[in-house]
């Protein structure tokens, strides 16, 4: 029913716009979409207040809205921690779920997203919901050196997984053979020193398959950090797991057993050790 319905209302359109002058009848078109943008906008309440997102924008965007609260728990109640003020490092923050919600709470944000529409998004989001203050997006990879690559995506819908930088797979053992976008990446520790970002205080990472490659680029900034909340899941887990444990100890940091497991079961929390 609801298809027979848009299909009557677009031929209600093409015909009233059809009286229309022809330079008129694109800005018709666009403000209409325009108009059912703003309609598409959902939001979610969260216990510091709302947020917005258009989830019409697609499939992963509306379904990981849909769950919002049920779908990473573990990672929310992580974000909860963080004190006003800090700075977290969101590294692959597709649309923005979890940046905006730790802007909401007065988190200084810095997201990272490479993947050009879900980096618009993510923007757009932002801006929907007058975060700009604390959420500042880069549309920048971040890797173990700087320089020109490429992101192959596993497909163009914003906040879609599985995509993965030139040279390496993504969890799955995948190289996705979908369109390759160049990017520009850079390491943590240059990102840091070129641009004057300020030094992350805890980092969420969820990439896709480079993990331990981010954080071979980093030493300088993971001395520093309180807390890393890592996703470890697929075919590559025991991998990445041999890779990032070294890391992680040489920069005086040990894995939280209490949160393993929980929630999604995807993600595994690193703290700083105590001084003994």
């Amino acid at each position: 029913m609801s298809r027979k319905i848009a299909a009557f209302v677009a031929g209600v359109l093409d015909a009233a716009n059809a009286i229309q002058p022809a330079r008129q009848r694109g800005k018709t078109v666009a403000n209409l979409m325009a108009a059912l943008e703003a309609r598409g906008a959902r939001t979610v309440q969260t216990p510091h207040g709302p947020l917005r997102f258009m989830t019409h924008r697609g499939r992963h965007v509306g379904g990981a809205v849909d769950n919002f609260n049920g779908n990473e728990p573990e990672t929310l109640a992580w974000l909860d921690e963080i004190a006003p003020g800090e700075v977290l490092w969101d590294i692959g923050a597709a649309f923005g779920q979890f940046a905006l919600y730790a802007g909401l709470r007065g988190v200084r944000v810095i997201a990272f997203e490479p993947k050009a529409t879900s980096y618009g998004l993510l923007v757009e989001h932002i801006a929907l919901n007058g975060l700009g203050g604390t959420v500042t997006a880069l549309c920048l990879a971040l890797s173990d050196k700087t320089g020109l690559t490429g992101l192959l995506l596993n497909d163009m819908t914003p906040g879609s997984a599985l995509n993965t930088v030139t040279g390496s797979l993504n969890q799955f053992g995948q190289a996705p053979t979908g369109f390759e976008q160049p990017v520009f990446a850079a390491t943590m520790d240059e990102a840091a020193s070129i641009w004057g970002l300020p030094a992350p205080d805890h980092i969420k990472l969820d990439v896709d398959g480079i993990e331990a490659w981010i954080l071979r680029g980093g030493p300088r900034c993971l001395s520093g950090v309180k807390s890393v909340l890592i996703e470890i899941e697929g075919a590559h887990a025991a991998a990445l797991e041999a890779e990032a444990l070294p890391l992680f100890a040489a920069a005086g940091m040990a894995e939280d057993p209490a949160l393993r497991g929980k929630g999604s079961g995807r993600n595994r929390l690193f703290r700083r050790a105590p001084i003994s």
